[in-house]
């Protein structure tokens, strides 16, 4: 027979440890437990949010976006710098009028003259008692003495080698032609003119592209040949070639 013992009534039953939870998801938590194995919270510390945090992240926050604003107006500066630099191109030099694109005008060497002996006569010449005087000589009003008439010229026969004046553009507005040569003077292109008509060339002329809204002005032009279409004048362009390279057609408008 087993004798079991209790205590006696007047005994005071001391209670254990007072029982913890987890504030968040309420498992059970060890005395000496600080954080929760369940979902992680702190069961009995205290966390304190750090102070100044956010004002080194807002200064590099406000750093950032100075230098992409920097970065974005250098890249609209440089392009308007490339805008205004394409707006103003350097100016090319302007071709010669009538010359083929690439053709380098050359200007002739201007003619020579040499001029007439002087008919006055000499105020201290002793004039020779021998010599007869011609009657058909016209003395100078108000010279004294005989004086030696001056040689009749020859009239102007229109022959190029007299140095005539070359025709004009006597073709129809809208006519073609073959231009041989773009002179800045009328020396030049008369001497280019009497070499294309030495040369057989026909209807020689010069005309001044002040003229003529299908020319470049500034120039004196030496043409051959006066055709109504383009392919006529093309056909003859070849022969003209032969003798003057940058020969090219050109049409003819006021």
């Amino acid at each position: 027979m087993s004798t079991i013992e209790t205590p006696p009534p007047d005994s005071q039953v001391h209670p254990g440890p007072p029982e913890r939870r987890c504030p968040r998801c309420g498992s059970n938590l060890a005395p000496d437990q600080e954080w929760c194995l369940a979902c992680g919270a702190a069961a009995g510390t205290e966390v304190v949010e750090a102070r100044g945090w956010r004002v080194p992240l807002y200064l590099g926050g406000g750093l950032t976006a100075l230098a992409v604003l920097g970065v974005i107006l250098a890249i609209v500066a440089l392009a308007s710098r490339n805008d205004v630099v394409a707006g103003n191109p350097t100016p090319t030099p302007t071709p010669s009028a009538g010359a083929p694109p690439g053709a380098t005008p050359t200007t002739p060497p201007l003619a020579t003259t040499t001029p007439l002996p002087s008919t006055t006569p000499d105020p201290n010449a002793t004039p020779d008692p021998n010599a007869t005087p011609d009657p058909n000589a016209t003395p100078t009003p108000g010279a004294t003495g005989s004086a030696t008439p001056a040689p009749s010229a020859t009239p102007d026969s229109g022959n190029p080698g007299t140095g005539s004046t070359f025709p004009g553009w006597t073709g129809a507005d809208g006519s073609y032609t073959i231009i041989i040569e773009s002179s800045s003077d009328l020396a030049g292109a008369e001497t280019v003119a009497q070499q294309a008509q030495d040369k057989g060339l026909a209807d020689v002329g010069i005309l001044d592209s002040d003229d003529y809204s299908s020319l470049n002005g500034g120039y004196q032009v030496v043409f051959t040949g006066i055709y109504t279409s383009k392919s006529d004048a093309e056909a003859a362009l070849d022969g003209v070639r032969s003798d003057f390279h940058d020969a090219y057609v050109r049409q003819i408008k006021t």
